[in-house]
Parts: structure tokens; sequence; C-alpha cells
């Protein structure tokens, strides 16, 4: 037994239990509402505010009790720390039994010993939670082991069971019962995700060997599936894409801070990351964005569900630089976000090119402003620019919104004695075909990316994948310019197509 669990022995041990005053009211209320329960009987498994703080566990209290009730498969993902363990894997596996809601549950983990920490959990529960006890009258059965314990509620036996993932699950009928709640919990780890071909072994397992585990006649069992996504081919992108799949995804940082692109580890401070919007307000907000400073790759798989992995992603390989070489000429991309959905970012980029290095070195920078701060922006960046003494272009697409925002951004720059050396573009071929060909240059070091560029490090590590795409287009804008004029690199785009296996429109073959 390790410390953890003897701790909370102790602790329910020396629990005083409820009176019997008001007991029945008591249990009908925990028995029909999931919140209530964990607040009268588990309040100590996490720190409980009736008044919960994060959408996610509000929506584990509100929604799935529900959604378990009418879907026979759920996916939730959620960020790490986010207790989906506590409130889903144990908390909510109890109710289920002990309402009689479901009668043999089977816990599955990535490995034997996670699981085994849950089952510990669960029993110790059942021994010595004194109120949970008495007021639904459990009675400890056989067996009682490390995997597989039996128990009665008012008379009533339920089973639960445990094991690894890819393991068999044998003994699946229980007076004359099969399971009804599969609950897999973090299924996954980064053993069993690495290759193609253990992804591909764990999904046959799930196909083969659990989604069997029912009857073939049931319409009650759930298939309870929580985790943090790993990489974009695991078995939970794979469940995720299921027809008959219910699925939710809880990232941590629901939107980032505006001047995200501003972040350094020297200036991290509420001035600079506190307008971010978290899951859960509670959690310091500085500590994430330390995280996030210090690992990204972790960041944005274990607290986003965005796994960074090059295999299969258009921009997989990318370098980055830290200082820039001085310039032979500047190249400026705007994508200014209008007409576009809530959320778009306004996408300025700049590309550099160092005559003697053959090199291009892009920053790019994503705002979440208004029309009218957009058009200073610019000024001010050409300006700063210019000033190195090297030429300077300027890339905008002139349709639609776009076309009024390049005359009002060149008749207001003229207003203050600054003429901009606009370049006009009229895209002819699709966004995403455009920045495809981008690939080939970004793989192979002729644009180096800077590291600061946080929000163009994002997409390009999720792309094509990706929340937005504005930050790239922005790029894609300024490359045309400095390499091809205002043409499409159709060659390119014929490299990426043929190596990525890309339809015409630019979408991915499955």
């Amino acid at each position: 037994m390790n410390k953890e669990i003897e701790e909370l022995k102790n602790y329910l041990k020396a629990l005083p239990k409820l009176a019997d005053e008001g007991r029945e009211e008591r249990i009908k209320k925990a028995t029909d509402d999931y919140r209530s329960f964990m607040y009268t009987y588990l309040p100590h498994q996490i720190e409980f505010q009736f008044e919960e703080t994060s959408d996610f566990r509000n929506f584990v209290y509100d929604e799935l009790p529900d959604i378990i009730e009418t879907n026979r498969l759920i996916e939730l993902e959620a960020y790490r720390g986010g207790a989906k363990t506590t409130v889903i894997s144990r908390g909510m596996t109890l109710w289920v039994m002990l309402t009689k809601r479901k009668r043999y549950g089977v816990l599955l983990s990535s490995t034997n010993d996670v699981v085994v920490e849950s089952m510990e959990t669960i029993k110790a529960e059942l021994e010595d939670n004194a109120t949970l006890r008495s007021d639904f009258d459990v009675v400890i059965g056989t067996p009682w082991t490390d995997n597989e314990i039996v128990f009665y509620v008012k008379g009533n036996p339920v089973k639960i069971k445990a094991a690894g993932a890819g393991k068999k699950i044998r003994g699946s009928n229980f007076m004359g019962q099969r399971p009804d709640w599969i609950n897999l919990d973090d299924i996954e780890n980064d053993e069993n995700v690495e290759s193609k071909t253990q992804r591909d072994k764990l999904y046959r397992w799930f196909i083969k060997a659990i989604m069997k585990l029912p009857s073939r006649k049931s319409r009650t069992h759930t298939f309870m599936v929580v985790g943090t996504r790993l990489h974009h081919d695991s078995l939970l992108a794979r469940i995720a894409k299921r027809s008959d799949c219910y699925h939710r995804n809880f990232p941590l940082v629901i939107e980032m801070p505006s001047r995200l692109d501003e972040l350094t580890k020297e200036n991290l401070s509420l001035e600079i990351v506190g307008d971010a919007v978290l899951d859960d307000p509670d959690i310091d907000v500085l500590s994430i964005f330390s995280d996030f400073l210090e690992d990204k790759e972790s960041f944005y798989s274990e607290l986003q569900n965005q796994p960074i992995s090059s295999e299969g992603l258009t921009f997989g390989n990318y370098s980055t630089y830290s200082d820039a070489p001085e310039m032979n000429a500047y190249y400026i991309g705007v994508d200014p976000a209008l007409g576009k959905t809530k959320g778009d970012y306004f996408g300025l980029a700049v590309l550099g090119y160092s005559k003697p290095l053959k090199r291009y070195y892009a920053s790019v920078q994503g705002h979440k402003t208004k029309p009218e701060n957009m058009i200073p922006l610019i000024v001010s960046k050409f300006i700063s620019l210019r000033s190195t003494g090297v030429p300077v272009k300027i890339a905008i697409e002139t349709v639609q919104f776009q076309e009024f925002f390049k005359d009002k951004l060149k008749s207001e720059a003229l207003s203050i004695g600054v003429p901009l050396p606009v370049v006009e573009i009229k895209n002819r071929a699709s966004k995403e075909l455009r920045i495809d060909s981008l690939s080939p240059h970004i793989s192979d070091g002729t644009i180096l990316i800077d590291q600061n560029s946080h929000l163009l490090v994002e997409e390009l590590t999720t792309y094509p994948k990706a929340p937005h795409d504005d930050l790239l287009d922005a790029l894609e804008m300024a490359w045309r310019i400095a390499f091809r004029g205002a043409g499409l690199d159709m060659k390119a785009v014929e490299r990426v197509q043929k190596t990525f296996k890309l339809t015409p429109k630019g979408r991915i073959l499955e």
C-alpha cells in the first residue's frame, strides 16, 4: 500500500459518520445529483467548491450524468491537473455503481500500476468511508484484490475489474451480467504512441477486445474514455473521429493572452499574460506560461491536447533563430483579419533577407485589435525597418474589405509624409495551397523562424489542424513578394501535395 492510500484510509477512519437525521433526503439527493454525491461523500478527494471554478469539472458534475444515459461511447479530453481521474474514473465509477446505474465496471489505464492506484482508492472509500458504507448499505464481498473486487449495494452484487492497456480481460461475465461501465483513463503513454505500429496495436486491442466487452444486445452500457492526447494519430484521436462518439475537448488555456508574442522569460508578468482565459481561473496563470516558455511541446500536448509531432505534419521540420544578422531587404506581409470570424488574428509578418547567408528570417506577430489600430502598427513597423537603410516592401491582399483597408493605410501614411511601397496581391489559389507552398523553404532552412514568434510556432506545429492560420497567411504573402513577386510557386505546391498526399484543395487524405 502506498503512502497516499494509507493516509486516505487513516483520514477516513477518523472521519465521523454523518447523522441519521435527514439520511433519506441526503441519499436521494446524492443519487439524483452527481455533484451532491461528491460534495456529501467524497469532498476530501478534491478541493471541492459547490461554486466550482472549472468549466471542465462543472461539465462533469452537471452535464455528463445525462450524457451517459443517451450515449454509448464518450470521450473527454482534458488537461493534466484537471482532476479527470478523480471526478470521473474514481468518483463517477463509485456513483454509477452505488446508485445501481451500472453493475459491472472495468477500469483500464496505460499500465497495471496506474489503474491499481485507482482501485486502491475506490477500495479505501468502500472499506473506511463510514457514511458512504452506511447510506448505501455496502457489504464487502469476494474476491477483494488489487485488480478485482465484488461488493453488495443494498444486497445487490456489483463488480469492478482493472487492467493495463493491451491486457486480456478474462471472466467478462459476472452473474449473467457483462461489463456495462468501461472506463479508459489515460490509456496512452509516451511509449505506446511512439510508433505507428504501437498505435495500431493499441487501436486493434480497443476494437477487438474492449469494444466487445458489453453484451451485443446492451443498450445501457457506457464506454467512458478520458485522457490527454499525446499524438495526433493516437487512440484518443482515432476514437474522436468515430461517428458514434460523443467527444469534447477541454484545454486549460481557452484563450491565449493578447500579448503572447511579446512574452519572454524576462518580462513574464500579469501585465503580459493576465488576460489569458483559463478553464480554471484559480490556477496561477504565471506558472502556466512559465511552463509554456520552458517546454512548448509539453504545454501543447499536456495542457491543450494539441500534441506536437513532426510525423505527418506539413511543417514538421523548422529551425529557429534568436539573433538575426544584418539584413539586405525586408518584406512585410499583412493579414488584417477583416470580415473574418471572431478570434482570428491580425497577422503582421516581417521577413528579412540576408544576402551573404542566403537565408530569410521570419518574425511574425498576431494581434487582436480593432481595424483602426492596425494602420499605426504597420506604419510604425515600416518606419522602424526603413530606418536601417535597406529597402522594404509591403504585401496586402486586395479583395473585399482588404481593398478599402489598403487604400486607407496608404492615405493615412501619406498624411504624415510616409509613402508606403505596397504590393497588391490578388489571390487565385486557395489559402491552403498558398500556405502549403511555404513548407519546402521552411523545412530546408531557407526560412528561419524567430523563436519568440510564439503564435507562429503554434501554427507551424499544429497545421493543417491548427485553430487559426492567420500568421502563416501573412508570412506566405511576405515570402511571395520576396521570392516570386506576386506569383504563387506552383512547383513548390506540387512538391508539398506529393509529399503530404494532399488533394488539390489542400486537404490531407485519411
